[in-house]
Formats: structure tokens, sequence, C-alpha cells
């Protein structure tokens, strides 16, 4: 997957986001929070080419949620073999979300509220038709298995307005200017 380096350049005395339209992640609800930390700690497995259960300390396992880790797995593999763009998933301590890890609970949340043309046109986003396509297998089982587990996703309006992208990406002189 393109994504950054995922090395916090995020200082615990800044209150200031990136980006005025950024969320801060402790205003989320639990759920969510989860979900975040669950892709931020998948590409940070990447990145350390270790495996995923040991960069999550087992919390999938712990949880008895072993299915939705697999199908996080898979959804993953399958976003860092087909992306057509960086994707900005920052490291698991920055305390703003980024656009791309909200288009993520987009696709999470529709998901999980039977809405599948709104997943799917949050993963376009990302990825060509095909791979989108195959991408929403996977993140379907995950949204499935996280709300039998109680962890249900607020619909993405409810947690902030839409996320557009490309109007994100337009405010910004370098969209890789300052990446976490």
């Amino acid at each position: 997957m393109a994504a950054n380096d995922n090395a916090c350049t995020d200082h615990t005395d800044s209150l200031l986001a990136e980006d005025a339209s950024e969320i801060f992640i402790e205003s989320l609800p639990f759920a969510s929070q989860f979900a975040i930390w669950a892709a931020r700690s998948w590409v940070t497995a990447l990145k350390l080419d270790q495996p995923f259960e040991v960069v999550s300390g087992g919390t999938f396992r712990r949880l008895d949620l072993l299915p939705a880790q697999i199908a996080l797995d898979g959804f993953f593999r399958t976003v860092a073999s087909s992306a057509t763009q960086l994707i900005d998933i920052r490291c698991m301590k920055c305390r703003y979300v980024s656009a791309d890890e909200m288009i993520f609970h987009q696709a999470l949340s529709g998901a999980q509220q039977g809405d599948s043309f709104a997943a799917y046109h949050a993963l376009r986003n990302w990825l060509p038709p095909a791979a989108a396509r195959i991408a929403f297998g996977s993140l379907k089982t995950l949204a499935t298995q996280l709300a039998q587990a109680d962890l249900r996703l607020a619909s993405p309006t409810t947690v902030a307005s839409s996320v557009d992208k490309p109007a994100l990406m337009n405010e910004r002189a370098m969209p890789s200017l300052a990446l976490h």
C-alpha cells in the first residue's frame, strides 16, 4: 500500500490539526476509535514487517474477534495491493484522524448499516472498481463481526460531515507535506 512512513510527528502538546477539518480521535465514539486503531495497527505491522497479532497485542484474540482480524487483514491486503493513490493511515498514537481514515470509517459504517452502495462508493476513493468489489467482501465480514461484538460505528454524518477527500486535499498546498 502506498502509505506514509507512520513516523509520528504529532506532539502531545499540540492541539492544532494539520487540517481544520481533521477530527480529534478522542471525540469519536469507542467503536470508531477501535476501527481506526485497528487500521493503524495493520499498517504499522505492514511497515515493521511484523505479524498483526504482535503489533495489536493480541487484542482481537482477547476479544474473541479472530474472524474480524482475518477480515481486516484480507481487506487491507486488497487495499495495499490495489490502491490507486497514497493513503494516509497514521501512526497509532496520532491524535487526529486523516481524511483517508475517515473514508475507511465511512465504508465500514456503511457496511454495518447495510448500505452497500455507500460502502462501495467510499472504497472507490482508493480502489479501482474490481478491487473495491473484492475488498467489500472482507469489509462486510469485518463490519458484521464488529457489530456482533457491539462495536457499532456511528453514521459518518453523525461523526462529522461527509468526507470528500478531493476537497480536503485541494485545500492543502502539498498533500504529503506533514504525514504522520
